[in-house]
């Protein structure tokens, strides 16, 4: 069974190609940004199109591996952290080391600096809560409470180390462009290797992650799907993340910028992958067998 295919791919409708995409997406995402008085758009944008959210690839250098199955995790709890929690995390890793990477996102039209170039309040309160989070996750017994909930695997904690990274998205290129001086303040504002700090013009889609999807954490390493891009396919490649997710069909005939035909198709075929995975017989996988 190693040396065979134990797998069969139907052809459907297509899916929209990442050029088409990433236009519509792009076109989207300037548009909110130019609107948008509070979070709330941008966190329902992020949502609906994960890989324009930082943090997928682990840090400083790209791993090339995907993030934990290929998800991005919307409003992840730490438990008993009374502080506001995170908009978003990513679970990723390399070959010596893990990383969840958590984000937080304000509104795009807040500025860094008062007009005496002091920080805001606004801004001082979202940088707090970076330190309250990575506080929390210092605690051993945080550290094994987080593991347990989010089913990170041994692939993860065995031979590889945890280190965590935290990212604020915040405000517009605009307000530092033409000073020096105003850039190179706000270079030292997050003060540790640990922590970024990026402008809102800073993020682009990430193309890699066509399949990406958006889930929410329902305890013990369960995932509950809370939105899929256009992009998505089905096969061997992501199969594995299927027997953690409840809801993909639901999310997938709820996604309107897919079309009719194609989300019957894919909801029909989410059973048959999921079974193939809990098999475990992966066999021979061609990396462009998709549906």
């Amino acid at each position: 069974m190693a040396f065979e295919q134990t797998y069969s791919i139907q052809r459907g409708p297509s899916a929209l190609s990442m050029n088409d995409y990433v236009k519509l997406a792009t076109d989207e995402y300037q548009r909110i940004l130019g609107e948008a008085s509070t979070e709330s758009p941008m966190q329902r944008f992020f949502e609906a199109n994960p890989i324009f959210v930082p943090g997928a690839a682990t840090p400083g250098v790209g791993s090339g591996h995907d993030p934990m199955h290929c998800a991005l995790i919307t409003q992840p709890e730490l438990t008993g952290l009374k502080s506001r929690r995170p908009d978003f995390l990513w679970i990723s890793a390399h070959s010596g080391a893990w990383f969840p990477t958590f984000i937080e996102i304000e509104s795009p039209d807040k500025r860094v600096f008062r007009q005496d170039g002091i920080p805001n309040a606004d801004f001082t309160q979202a940088r707090n809560q970076l330190d309250q989070w990575r506080v929390w996750l210092e605690d051993p017994l945080n550290q094994a409470k987080f593991i347990r909930e989010y089913g990170i695997g041994e692939t993860y904690t065995r031979h590889r180390v945890m280190r965590p990274h935290y990212v604020l998205a915040y405000g517009r290129r605009a307000e530092f462009e033409g000073n020096p001086t105003l850039s190179r303040h706000r270079g030292m504002l997050m003060g540790r290797d640990d922590m970024d700090l990026m402008s809102y013009d800073r993020l682009k889609p990430t193309r890699v992650l066509g399949d990406a999807i958006t889930v929410r954490a329902i305890g013990e390493g369960r995932y509950r799907v809370h939105g899929v891009m256009p992009t998505i396919t089905l096969g061997p490649n992501h199969a594995c993340r299927l027997p953690h997710l409840e809801g993909l069909k639901d999310a997938i005939r709820a996604e309107s910028r897919i079309s009719q035909e194609r989300r019957e198709f894919l909801a029909s075929r989410v059973d048959y992958w999921t079974d193939w995975a809990k098999a475990g017989g992966r066999g021979v996988i061609q990396t462009s067998d998709v549906e």
